[in-house]
Formats: structure tokens, C-alpha cells, sequence
């Protein structure tokens, strides 16, 4: 099965999480780029803020996520939501995505929101879902959740 990564990060640990899945797999990978600045304290206040009032956002990527069997998507979370950078993918690409998965990375906040987020965006069920908790990947300890994600995909 073909598969794409693609992936929301402002931290780094999204990205970091993506890159593992990735090389678990043998997939590719394609970082969303958010075009508005949401760099420091302001980009962390503002990019909150549009998370919750569920905006949008201008973004770029590389790949088509049409060329793919499966495309699993990672976002962090942000006020309790899930990025515009993530929406915006979503909203952008809803017709071309045939299969998807969904991992998180968050303070604390719940898987379960993003993946809803993805089913009402793209009218599709989510085959499997993870998070990590920044403590968990400060700590390094991903490999239970990361596994466990990994063996859900290859079982759907």
C-alpha cells in the first residue's frame, strides 16, 4: 500500500512523530507549510485563537495525496482543536484522500476531538488514531502507542 505522511508541526514534535511513522512504514513524507507567521508568544496566542474559532489558513505541501492508497495526517493540538494548518489540508483535499489515519501530538488534549474534526471535514471514517503527549516524547516513550498504531494501520 502506497503511503503519505503529511504533517502539521510548530514545535518539532509533530514532525518528529511523522518522520518515525514514516520510516516504520517505508512512506513518504510532505510537511504542510503554514504561511502565516506563528513563530513566539503572539504566533502561539493567535494561532490558538484561530483553532478554536475553526479558521483557515493559506498552506503549501508538495505532494498529492491522490497519488496515495493511504494518507495519515498529524497535527498538534491546539486550544483543545486541531491546527487551521490541519483543517485547511483537510477542507483542501477531502475529495482526494482515499484511506486516513490521524496522530496527534498535545499538551494534554484529547485524540478523540481531531479525529472527529476529520471525519465531519472529509465524510470518512479514520481507520486508526494515536497521541502522544509532549512529556511522552520529552521522555521518549512513544514505542507502545507507536506500535500499536503502526499494527491497527497494517491490520485495516
Amino acid at each position: 500500500m502506497k503511503t503519505l505522511i503529511v504533517y502539521y508541526s510548530r514545535t518539532g514534535n509533530t514532525k518528529r512523530m511523522g518522520e518515525l511513522i514514516a520510516q516504520k512504514l517505508h512512506a513518504d513524507i510532505d510537511e504542510i507549510i503554514d504561511q502565516k507567521n506563528r513563530k513566539g508568544f503572539l504566533g502561539f496566542i493567535f494561532g490558538g485563537r484561530d483553532a478554536m474559532k475553526e479558521n483557515l489558513t493559506e498552506i503549501t505541501v508538495t505532494k498529492n495525496p491522490a497519488d496515495y492508497d493511504l494518507v495519515i495526517i498529524g497535527t498538534p493540538v491546539w486550544a483543545g482543536s486541531s491546527t487551521p494548518a490541519f483543517r485547511t489540508y483537510l477542507t483542501q483535499n477531502l475529495n482526494k484522500i482515499k484511506k486516513a489515519a490521524v496522530f496527534v501530538t498535545s499538551g494534554g488534549g484529547p485524540v478523540d476531538k481531531t479525529v472527529t474534526i476529520f471525519e465531519k471535514i472529509t465524510g470518512k471514517n479514520c481507520l486508526a488514531s494515536v497521541g502522544w503527549t509532549n512529556t511522552e516524547i520529552n521522555q521518549n516513550n512513544i514505542d507502545s502507542k507507536l506500535d500499536t498504531f503502526i499494527k491497527n494501520i497494517k491490520l485495516s
